[in-house]
């Protein structure tokens, strides 16, 4: 199992939240996503030198060479002109861009926001959860006692109320664990002198 730190997240299992699973997602195979949408338009343009790239001004773009701008698509926004290149954008991109910029940071912060409710949640549930605590202990312990009476035959002595105290085929537990058990080393190891 792995340990994590609360400032270092990865603290919420995959699937019990969606706005999780969804930003782990995009902060892991965001650059595939961006790279399958290159293709993608690569082959819809028929424009080869079709770039995205990104920076931190204008975030993602689509960039194509002024020799192809006569195929670029009508859905395609201009961005920005360059001296060899326009830069575009279209609603799939920035959708994309939307969901991958930041999801590492968004990422953590709701981790932590989910943690902080789970803890809430718990504290408010700690006397339930000692008194369910014991109880498991407790029959813990008479689960362990009853499985021992069994496997060695231990029975419960009548006890009544006169003064005669009556031991037939008596055997003390840990007296009969004992003197098995050096049965038993005797018999490996031989006597010791």
């Amino acid at each position: 199992m792995r340990r994590c730190r609360f400032r270092d997240g990865g603290m919420i299992r995959e699937g019990y939240h969606a706005g999780v699973d969804e930003l782990r997602k995009a902060s892991t195979e965001g650059k595939g996503w961006i790279a399958s949408l290159e293709a993608k338009e690569r082959e819809r343009t028929g424009i080869d030198s079709l770039k995205v790239r990104y920076n931190q001004v204008f975030g993602y773009y689509i960039e194509i060479t002024k020799t192809h701008l006569s195929r670029v698509p009508p859905d395609y926004i201009r961005k920005q002109t360059l001296v060899n290149a326009e830069r575009f954008m279209t609603p799939e991109l920035k959708e994309l861009e939307e969901r991958v910029t930041g999801a590492e940071i968004k990422l953590l912060a709701l981790e932590q926001e989910l943690f902080e409710q789970l803890r809430v949640r718990l504290a408010n549930e700690v006397p339930r959860l000692q008194a369910m605590a014991q109880t498991v202990a407790l029959l813990d312990v008479l689960a362990g006692l009853a499985e021992t009476a069994a496997l060695h035959r231990y029975v419960k002595p009548l006890v009544d109320e006169s003064s005669t105290i009556l031991i037939q085929e008596g055997r003390h537990p840990v007296v009969e664990q004992l003197s098995s058990d050096l049965t038993v080393r005797t018999q490996r190891h031989g006597p010791r002198l």
